[in-house]
């Protein structure tokens, strides 16, 4: 498949078919997450997988009320994690984040091309992650992410699942390409 047509088709679906994921499977999405570029190559992302049930119930808990509907079906369950002070701040601008997003677009596009949905979440409980997985300062969480094989939208709720069937529309480029001037196409 071209690169970018994994592009144009990955969605953040929301549905999972149950299936275990294979650690060679995991290990594909490392890696992918891994070669990520980063500011002078910084690197200042961290992985936690939540596998036990205890761990999971913390993933859980942390959790935003309309990501509890679906997310708790995915059967990979990872926290990204940033540290702020290995990729310190350049004029105001915080590149641990922008590192770290980076590196999980390479893990959603790989998972598409593997036929999975990897959904990133920012709908969660920073404070309740931190503590609850002993994360210690200055490491902060950048995402929240529920990934496991694709499964049948129908199995959703209705709420839910008029989301994954909304059609996937991107803005022309039109209205964000720029020449020479902010506004002028």
């Amino acid at each position: 498949m071209d690169i970018l047509d994994v592009i144009r088709n990955r969605r953040s679906d929301r549905h999972f078919n149950g299936r275990p994921v294979a650690q060679s499977d995991i290990d594909v999405l490392i890696e992918a997450f891994r070669w990520a570029p980063s500011s002078t190559n910084r690197q200042p992302w961290r992985l936690l997988f939540a596998t036990s049930e205890a761990a999971r119930a913390v993933y859980y808990d942390a959790l935003s009320a309309g990501n509890k509907q679906w997310a708790p079906a995915a059967p990979v369950k990872i926290i990204v994690i940033g540290n702020p002070t290995e990729q310190p701040d350049r004029s105001g601008l915080h590149m641990w984040l922008l590192d770290c997003g980076l590196a999980l677009e390479n893990m959603l596009i790989q998972g598409y091309a593997m036929g999975m949905t990897i959904h990133a979440m920012a709908g969660y409980d920073e404070k309740k992650l931190l503590s609850g997985f002993g994360v210690p300062e200055p490491f902060r969480v950048a995402a929240v992410v529920a990934a496991g094989w694709r499964g049948k939208v129908e199995s959703l709720p209705e709420e839910v699942r008029a989301k994954d069937l909304k059609p996937r529309v991107r803005k022309p480029a039109g209205e964000f390409v720029f020449r020479d001037t902010f506004g002028a196409a």
